[in-house]
């Protein structure tokens, strides 16, 4: 079966032609396909090939040479803890905030500056999770086991820091059972940790470096088994997971997978195949189709749901009555009858797995974002933005040059949730984060003056997976 091109309808009279003159099929057989683990030796951005858009993201994010996280991010990262009780509330903290961000000369800045609740509640949020850790070690596996901590994705080690001060300080004992393991994909970030944590910060604060190691690979290469009991933690991990993309038949509901093809001039075109990988159709298997909503209930959102054009959509595509699908299918130049696009995580299944397979007595303990704003176009969609003058812009769509937007994933936790226990057979909760944060956190240390608690306050839209 032909795979379904948007341009075939609108262009097909034209001389500049998007296709140069070919039929869908035949334009995107001309190219070959390619994984973003073979991109990944290159330094170039390919051209005259074609993949998953999986692998587009994955080496628009990650690719050593050009992708965003080792060429653009930087971590912003505070010079000493705030001393809440000395603020008279949020304007204050935020003002305090604002002249931290601002040792941050113009060349720092112009790179893609992030702000995260490990780094901005240091060392308070890193406690929360320390104390978390802590007590479930000393219940479950203390004192048979050592407490074995793998971290994915360390930024700046400041999270490492925090919860090895907590444990020495609370609980000296359980510190020398020790080891702590960061698993960084970034070699700039990993070389920085290993820079700051093994020859500076960790002899500084008094521990001893041999407790901590960096292992500068993807979590999804991983491929030695770890026999032994650990605690698997991934603070804003869960974002940066490439999705794939599918649209549905709008008439028989077939699934249609999401590719890129880039054309000879390094142009970017989307076609969708009948043709489904194995984690695609895995997850959908995995989902299964409990979700769908039949009769009355699928009237709501019919209005907005004419028009989806550049915007996200909060109703699964497969939910949507037929009647509007057809009537926004023959409103559309491209009349292909597929439906509005959902964005699946594939990755998130794939870390599951390796997970499972690799770790197979961890625990795990994950936070993220469960919404945001200003999300791209579709289902589930991510929000593509990149600083530019200091200002933060937004793109209408993942297909963007590679290396120069972070592309951020929401995550549904209630759907994280059942992807695990199917896949890795264990129990396991989730929690908003202020509700996680009530439980394990230090609240008298964080609250300011008016009463106003910003580590409690801040981040409606996070959330904590854990064992």
């Amino acid at each position: 079966m032909s795979p379904t091109s948007p341009f075939s309808p609108l262009f097909n009279s034209l001389s500049s032609h998007p296709l140069n003159g070919s039929s869908p099929s035949e334009f995107f057989d001309t190219y070959p396909l390619i994984t973003s683990r073979r991109l990944a030796k290159r330094t170039e951005r390919p051209t005259k090939v074609k993949m998953l858009t999986s692998d587009f993201i994955e080496d628009s994010l990650y690719n050593p040479n050009y992708g965003y996280f080792p060429t653009q991010a930087q971590i912003f990262q505070t010079d000493s803890p705030f001393l809440y009780e000395d603020l008279e509330g949020t304007d204050d903290f935020m003002s305090a905030w604002l002249t931290q961000y601002s040792k941050y000369s113009a060349d720092q800045m112009a790179l893609q500056l992030w702000h995260t609740p490990t780094e901005l509640f240091q060392p308070y949020y890193g406690e929360a999770i320390a104390r978390y850790l802590l007590v479930n070690y000393k219940l479950n596996l203390y004192p048979y086991n050592d407490l074995i901590i793998y971290e994915i994705g360390g930024g700046n080690g400041t999270l490492m820091k925090n919860i090895l001060d907590y444990i020495r300080e609370n609980d000296p004992d359980v510190y020398t059972r020790t080891q702590y393991k960061i698993v960084e994909i970034s070699k700039s970030l990993a070389d920085k940790q290993r820079m700051k944590a093994l020859m500076v910060n960790m002899r500084d604060r008094g521990h001893d470096g041999k407790r901590v190691s960096v292992i500068n690979k993807s979590i999804m290469d991983w491929d030695e088994v770890v026999p032994e009991p650990c605690f698997v933690v991934g603070m804003e991990v869960l974002d940066n997971l490439s999705h794939d993309v599918v649209k549905y038949d709008i008439e028989t509901g077939e699934c249609h997978q999401g590719y890129v093809v880039i054309d000879e001039k390094g142009d970017f075109h989307q076609f969708f195949s009948p043709e489904i990988d194995e984690w695609t159709r895995l997850y959908l298997d995995l989902r299964g189709e409990h979700f769908i909503t039949k009769g009355d209930s699928k009237w709501r959102g019919v209005v907005s749901g004419l028009s989806t054009k550049g915007k996200p959509t909060s109703i699964h595509p497969l939910n949507e009555l037929k009647a509007v699908q057809r009537l926004r299918n023959w409103l559309s130049p491209f009349h292909n009858s597929l439906s509005v696009s959902e964005f699946i995580p594939t990755r998130l299944l794939q870390l599951f797995s390796t997970l499972n397979q690799y770790f197979p007595e961890h625990q795990l303990i994950l936070a993220d974002f469960d919404s945001f704003n200003g999300q791209s176009e579709g289902y589930n969609s991510p929000v593509v933005q990149t600083m530019i003058d200091g200002k933060m812009v937004a793109a209408s769509t993942y297909m963007v040059q590679q290396g120069y937007f972070d592309i951020m994933f929401p995550t549904d936790f209630h759907i994280a949730r059942d992807l695990y226990i199917q896949t890795c057979g264990k129990l396991i909760e989730t929690s908003k984060h202020d509700e996680f944060l009530r439980q394990w956190g230090d609240i008298t240390s964080t609250t300011t003056k008016s009463g106003e608690n910003p580590l409690l306050d801040f981040y409606p839209n996070a959330a904590f997976l854990h064992s």
